[in-house]
């Protein structure tokens, strides 16, 4: 099926390229058209299931295509719920992105996932950009019993889904499940792509 669509792609660049010959345009915008096209046919429908799609079953296609990428391993690690998988996704991603910000955040999501409370409050304040530095201190105050300090910070952040997530780790934390499970069920809700399946699967976790 992959070598179909290809076979289509490229087909569809020979005549589109043809037809534009045929028309006499310059052939820098000959050039340009064909590789947008290709862009946007290749590359686009990705970009949508990674950051756009609500297609649960899509994501996991994907991410099951794309597994040897630790980006996508680590999604599907949530999934099996194993602690030693989970954790061990984290540290290739740490061992494979080595830029600063990338090692910031998964640091903490290590600290995280190895119920180092305090160790997680400390590499959260530590990352160097918004939005996630405040989700993960306030996520970090909940879990300290802070609900005060969470909920004021909850509400600064820029997305609805974040502030359902910190509501939800909140309402856990109150031992309220009900209210924990409203807050899951609008986050999930809210997300979308990869971040949506990351999400369902980590508050599976937290069942």
């Amino acid at each position: 099926m992959k070598i179909i669509k290809y076979a289509l792609i490229f087909v569809l660049g020979v005549i589109l390229a043809t037809a534009m010959m045929f028309l006499e345009l310059p052939f820098w915008f000959i050039y340009v058209s064909v590789v947008v096209i290709y862009l946007l046919l290749l590359v686009a429908p990705q970009m949508y299931t990674v950051y756009k799609s609500n297609d649960m079953d899509k994501i996991e296609r994907y991410l099951e295509k794309n597994k040897r990428k630790p980006m996508f391993a680590y999604p599907l690690a949530l999934k099996t719920g194993d602690q030693e998988q989970i954790v061990h996704s984290i540290e290739e991603i740490l061992k494979r992105h080595k830029q600063p910000y990338m090692q910031e955040v998964y640091k903490t999501m290590l600290a995280l996932f190895e119920s180092n409370v305090s160790k997680f409050e400390q590499l959260a304040k530590q990352i160097s950009k918004e939005p996630l530095r405040t989700y993960y201190i306030a996520y970090a105050e909940a879990l300290k019993g802070n609900f005060d300090e969470a909920t004021t910070l909850k509400n600064q952040l820029p997305k609805e889904w974040m502030q359902h997530a910190i509501a939800a780790v909140i309402a856990k934390e109150q031992g309220n499940t009900n209210l924990f499970e409203k807050e899951v069920n609008k986050c999930i809700d809210l997300a979308t792509g990869v971040q949506k399946y990351s999400l369902y699967y980590s508050f599976q976790l937290s069942n």
